[in-house]
């Protein structure tokens, strides 16, 4: 049996796998990315995890790779990551495939992870889907009549980044008032300080012990789920906006599913649930929302080690 190389550098982990024909992984293991050192180093420990993971390199006959930030997926090249210092530009395919001396397919991160869902996940059998992932940003994926939608320069997906907001927060990105800076971990902290400096009543300052920066979307869910009014407030005003983004998706992708992921997304989903179809049913069309299925994910970290393996299988079907 042939086997996949699948990688995931997103997040704070680098995660190998090695996958069966299927897709499916056979055994994987996450180790520290410890990006601070530099996009050189971060390679050469990935190179060097995965020669420890794989066995008989002659069985391997493709690599795939999900990567965080705007990326080229047909040539491989990262255009921008601002987690990972020093790797924009950075031609992923090419030195993977000059190290190992075989195929390498490299792809974004959140796109691979819908591939995944779609594949083997919360999709099975959905001919089109949305996969959104809410966590320390907001990015996805889309697929459309079975395939990857990677649009004219491959930047489809950044869901993140379309406005919900025009007069709310600086995005990252430099715009304002993106579904990321109104509705991921770090916009629903930062919103529960501003209205906790505001003078709002809360119990959350005290669960940190009087230290604003300590309140993450992870306390604000502790105390909305002991039934602090403030913290419930702030997750649906978070689910308002997501249900937002996913109206306008709607509008613009006429599509079957939308497959809800990430930390956030998933730690708190009682909590989202409600007020994101709420928004939903409200405005999207009556037409176009009938039958449209809203859910979450099923694949948790492992959703771009699928996508990535996904990926390479596609490939190599193609040539």
């Amino acid at each position: 049996m042939d086997h996949i190389l699948a990688i995931d550098l997103g997040g704070t982990n680098i995660r190998v796998a090695l996958c069966d024909d299927a897709g499916q992984i056979v055994k994987q293991q996450t180790h520290p990315t410890r990006a601070q050192q530099g996009a050189e180093d971060v390679f050469a420990r990935l190179v060097a995890h995965a020669r420890a993971l794989v066995d008989d390199w002659s069985r391997v006959r493709g690599i795939g790779l999900a990567a965080p930030g705007p990326l080229d997926p047909w040539r491989g090249i990262i255009h921008q990551a601002p987690n990972l210092p020093g790797i924009d530009g950075f031609q992923m395919q090419a030195r993977l495939e000059q190290e190992f001396k075989i195929p390498a397919r490299v792809g974004n991160d959140a796109n691979l992870a819908a591939l995944g869902e779609h594949r083997l996940g919360a999709g099975r059998g959905v001919a089109h889907l949305i996969y959104i992932t809410i966590s320390t940003g907001i990015g996805g994926g889309i697929i459309a009549n079975n395939e990857l939608f990677l649009g004219a320069r491959g930047f489809a997906g950044e869901i993140g980044h379309q406005t919900v907001d025009a007069y709310g927060p600086l995005c990252n990105c430099g715009s304002v008032g993106c579904l990321e800076a109104v509705a991921s971990g770090p916009a629903i902290a930062r919103a529960t300080r501003d209205e906790i400096f505001k003078g709002r009543e809360s119990k959350i300052l005290g669960m940190v012990n009087s230290v604003p920066s300590a309140i993450t979307a992870s306390v604000v869910s502790q105390a909305a789920r002991a039934g602090d009014k403030l913290a419930r407030r702030m997750f649906e005003r978070a689910g308002f906006y997501i249900g937002l983004g996913l109206v306008s998706l709607l509008h613009n992708f006429d599509t079957q599913l939308f497959v809800l992921g990430g930390g956030v997304a998933i730690n708190s989903w009682d909590l989202l649930e409600q007020p994101i179809r709420t928004t939903f049913n409200k405005y999207a069309m009556a037409s176009m929302r009938a039958g449209v299925q809203i859910a979450q994910a099923e694949l948790g970290d492992d959703a771009g080690i699928y996508g990535a393996a996904a990926l390479v299988n596609d490939v190599m079907r193609e040539t």
